[in-house]
């Protein structure tokens, strides 16, 4: 009898084994409907042949990762899941592992940490909904040797897909995430003049507005455990029992979430992936569901793709349609100008073709956060012939925990570690008009003189006490093309005096005081720029 079982079993095995060495892998409920048709035995006896065939090592299983509907994939024996297959199954499957691999795909094999957050859907924490995380999606996909993860210097983790189950060559990782960086940060890199614009059409509220911010584009705006490129509130509720003038509380007002890409088509993943946190967020609140106005932010988008977008109701802008048909060119050039901006030889040619586009396109008032943004690359020049043997980091962000345990954090415009002089220097920059002025403020009021004196700055030198601690001295400069109050100068000259003045620099620079360094050290394409494209009657 037990001759005849193991005939029979291995009739059923021989079946399997054809059927998978012909596509290869296919999901249990197909298998075991094929053996239901093909030999009229009950589903039960098909799942325990399908088992059995498993432990006869006939087939392979993909237990104890399972590929929607709890269901496992089965697998021919010489074959091994790459990342092709995975996408062919989890397409209608597991849907935010599809768009994890394909956008990764249309990206050079790489993506960031906070990209694969959005694109699945997924939430910061678990939580009790059947939504997957992107950590268990991540370690489904290492443990199969398809993807790993990297951090870069400026503490940003990647995704990235290995060659041949090996990890990419130290030199190959560099190019690429150094490559994907600078299209994050093309990505976010007019989010404040979006806002700015959204504001002023009426869509959104002119204050209070979260977004991903240039410099740490790597960490998105957290709203209801889920992340956003923006969100904020609006009061424009069209004809509503409740004017727009009396939603005076957040609870009253419409929650408004940007998705916005930049540096690449904005595709049906995209849309996809945004749709459904749209939808975990309005299912997450107990009662009435919360009234949401979804906005998307593209460069460029399929037909396709932008007539869904309508059907759901969900309102598009093309960049275009807010900052003129010259706006490409400028977020061209300032994702390369990201890449390259230490090539100090063409640096200045660079920006001034972009300052010269913004102008004729006469969005220097719209794009002012790209202008101050132009303003920190054009001094990198400067300060690198200042500290010409130095490490000059630019866009840095420190975290860590406060005393209540909350996580705090503050972006530095260019740290700069000196060995001669031995200093580390952080240096805050606004590249204002000239009819702007900084306040001396306190410690309370951001970009003035005191909330970098006495607010980012100490917070900086905590941060590198190590550094200090082994010789190093923490100074600290800020520098602007407008102008000080003052208060303010009176406040930098007592600090010229004290412990932050570095070697080389004083603790603050107006606008004439930096046109008359960048004059000392021959910068005179600088002082064109600053003179032509900074100054409040732009010519």
């Amino acid at each position: 009898m037990k001759t005849k079982q193991l005939s029979i079993q291995d009739k059923y095995n021989s079946f399997l084994n054809e059927v998978l060495k012909e596509r290869l892998f296919e999901s249990g409920i197909n298998l075991n409907q094929l053996l239901v048709d093909t030999f009229i035995v009950s589903a039960d006896n098909a799942r325990q042949i399908v088992k059995r065939a498993v432990s006869h090592k006939v087939i392979k299983s993909s237990s104890p990762y399972t590929f929607g509907k709890k269901q496992y994939i089965y697998i021919y024996s010489e074959y091994e899941l790459d990342k092709s297959s995975i996408k062919i199954i989890t397409e209608k499957s597991r849907p935010p592992i599809f768009r994890l691999l394909e956008l990764m795909d249309l990206n050079d094999g790489i993506i960031s940490y906070y990209e694969g957050l959005k694109i699945t859907a997924s939430p910061l924490e678990n939580s009790s909904t059947k939504v997957s995380s992107l950590e268990d999606i991540l370690n489904l996909l290492m443990k199969l040797d398809v993807v790993y993860q990297k951090r870069d210097h400026n503490n940003v983790v990647y995704i990235l897909y290995k060659q041949n189950k090996e990890t990419l060559p130290e030199r190959i990782e560099e190019l690429l995430m150094g490559g994907h960086y600078a299209k994050m940060v093309m990505d976010c890199s007019v989010l404040p003049d979006i806002l700015r614009w959204l504001g002023k059409s009426n869509l959104i509220g002119n204050s209070n507005a979260i977004y991903r911010n240039k410099k740490t584009p790597a960490i998105g705006a957290k709203h209801n455990n889920l992340v956003w490129d923006a969100f904020t509130y609006t009061r424009a509720t069209g004809i509503n029992p409740i004017l727009g003038s009396k939603a005076d509380t957040i609870e009253k007002q419409t929650l408004v979430v940007l998705d916005v890409v930049l540096s690449s088509e904005y595709s049906q993943i995209n849309l996809d992936a945004f749709y459904n946190r749209i939808q975990i967020n309005r299912n997450s609140v107990e009662g009435d569901e919360r009234k949401i106005l979804p906005i998307i932010i593209y460069q460029s988008c399929p037909e396709l793709t932008i007539n869904k977008i309508s059907k759901l109701g969900i309102i598009a802008f093309d960049i275009s349609a807010i900052f003129g048909t010259r706006i490409y060119d400028i977020l061209n050039k300032t994702q390369e100008l990201s890449v390259f901006f230490k090539e100090t030889e063409k640096i200045d040619r660079t920006i001034e073709s972009i300052l010269k586009t913004i102008s004729s396109a006469g969005q220097d008032d719209a794009l002012k956060e790209l202008r101050g943004t132009l303003f920190e690359f054009l001094m990198y020049p400067l300060l690198s012939s200042l500290y010409p043997v130095a490490a000059i980091e630019r866009g840095k962000t420190l975290t860590r925990l406060n005393e209540r345990g909350e996580k705090e954090g503050y972006e530095y415009d260019y740290i700069i570690h000196s060995s001669n002089p031995p200093e580390i220097v952080f240096v805050e920059l606004k590249g204002y008009h000239s009819g702007a002025t900084i306040p001396l403020g306190d410690h309370k009021t951001k970009a003035s003189l005191k909330w970098f004196f006495s607010k980012t700055l100490p917070f900086a030198i905590k941060e590198y006490k190590a550094d200090i601690d082994k010789g190093k001295v923490a100074k600290g400069v800020y520098i602007t093309s407008a102008g000080f109050w003052e208060d303010g100068k009176e406040f930098l000259a007592n600090m010229d005096k004290g412990k932050l003045k570095s070697v080389v620099l004083n603790t603050g620079y107006d606008r004439d005081a930096l046109l008359e360094l960048l004059k000392q050290r021959g910068f005179k394409n600088e002082i064109r720029i600053i003179e032509r494209f900074y100054t409040k009657e732009v010519q």
